[in-house]
């Protein structure tokens, strides 16, 4: 489905209210753009959907799509949870005053100086993935008596439910390196034997299924996977499940290849896996648990966007027209991960013929593409382009490939732009060199 753009009446292309060359220009280029004003009516939709649907909810920020202490204090307005996998996000989050009691710590390898970061800033909700993780949380409690209180804990499962996306982003087929099997009985045998366990308090289960997913029924069938092992604990061994994590994975829009979801789409997603968990708890009578769910991506994806200036143009006659820019995958990693796909603009429209193009980055790699196939306006050498939908795994996967800086990221708000985060100078590259 097509995605309208803002134009002026100069055919610039604004973001945020704002003139994109007058961006460029002040900022320089590659550039990341934010709108904050569409990541707070995003995180409003996700809280109200939410609480609409299933009474008793919590909304927790998928920290992974994208990290840095502004966005910390955004999602803290609307009452939100975060969910990170590092001490790099812990410790942003602190930094930003976020409440230790709403950051839930996951990961499939915490390391021991992770878990020991965690407990010391009073960051109590794990969700653990193995049994690795429950060793080092005994190692640590029984070291430090005086703790202030159990470390709520939920457990990762596996339903083995199969979602259709790219396999790099698929997290919950038999065969990942994600959570506990519940095929095979593998999670209940975890789960009755971490609930006797005195130094933590068994809250729930977690799961979720991928990214990027596009239809409600694989959260329908993995709902009531997971809620069929919700019934096993209580029925046979008396465990109340309390807390339900159903991770996220909603989708975005990228290209015209994709649905373009409102609020009511989404709020298919939450009531499909709201339904699966009503029924279970009707039919049985059991413990009603408070549903969370991780968006991250469906926030920032489309809150985001990326700005290039042209640089050299190649065409290889009756294959292929490369348009390279000053960026690469060292700020837009995603097509060299697992082939996304992005729609580029130009910001000065002028008429000029469409054109099938692959725009390409400057770094030493022949994978090195920030989307291929793609159909823009004519561009010369010096034009500013525009890579769409770039708020999500963007910044939070860049890196110094080929010893280039990671572009600054500007916040956009009522028409203003500010700087969110730092862009990198020479010097940062060299500072930590011995």
């Amino acid at each position: 489905m097509e995605k309208k753009f803002d134009y002026d009446e100069n055919g610039v292309l604004t973001f945020g209210g704002i003139s994109t060359l007058k961006l460029a220009k002040k900022f320089g280029t590659p550039l990341y753009l934010v709108d904050v004003n569409e990541i707070e009516k995003r995180c409003k939709m996700m809280t109200d959907i939410s609480s609409e649907v299933y009474k008793d909810t919590i909304v927790s920020y998928a920290s992974k799509a994208f990290c840095c202490k502004g966005i910390y204090k955004i999602i803290n307005q609307y009452n939100m949870h975060c969910d990170v996998v590092s001490a790099g996000e812990i410790a942003t989050a602190l930094a930003a005053k976020f409440p230790a009691d709403k950051i839930h710590f996951h990961g499939n390898n915490k390391t021991p100086e992770e878990i020991r970061f965690a407990l010391k800033n009073k960051v109590y909700n794990f969700v653990v993935d193995n049994a690795g993780d429950i060793e080092e949380l005994d190692k640590y409690i029984s070291k430090n008596k005086k703790l202030q209180k159990k470390v709520n804990v939920l457990v990762r499962v596996n339903p083995g439910i199969h979602a259709h996306t790219h396999e790099f982003v698929q997290t919950s087929n038999i065969d990942s390196k994600f959570g506990i099997n519940i095929d095979g009985g593998d999670a209940e045998k975890f789960i009755v034997k971490l609930s006797t366990n005195p130094n933590v308090n068994y809250q729930g289960l977690h799961f979720h299924i991928g990214s990027q997913i596009f239809d409600k029924e694989p959260y329908k069938l993995a709902t009531k996977k997971v809620m069929d092992l919700v019934i096993t604990l209580k029925l046979k061994y008396n465990i109340d499940t309390n807390l339900l994590n159903a991770g996220s994975g909603f989708a975005a829009w990228y290209t015209s290849k994709d649905p373009l979801f409102k609020q009511s789409d989404y709020k298919k997603f939450v009531d499909a896996i709201a339904k699966e968990v009503k029924a279970a708890v009707n039919k049985l009578n059991i413990v009603t648990p408070t549903l969370q769910i991780e968006p991250g991506r469906c926030i920032m994806a489309e809150s985001g966007m990326t700005l290039y200036t042209v640089g050299n143009i190649k065409e290889v006659k009756g294959i292929r027209k490369y348009i390279t820019v000053d960026g690469g995958m060292f700020e837009s990693p995603r097509y060299a991960l697992y082939g996304a796909d992005y729609t580029a603009l130009k910001c000065k429209k002028d008429g000029s013929k469409i054109e099938k193009v692959t725009l390409a980055g400057k770094c030493c790699e022949s994978g090195d593409l920030i989307a291929k196939d793609v159909k823009l306006e004519r561009v010369v050498k010096g034009d500013v382009i525009a890579v769409a939908s770039t708020g999500a795994y963007h910044y939070s996967m860049a890196s110094n490939y080929n010893r280039n800086c990671i572009p600054p990221v500007i916040a956009l708000k009522d028409g203003k732009a500010s700087v969110l985060v730092k862009g990198q100078t020479y010097k940062d590259l060299i500072k930590y060199d011995c």
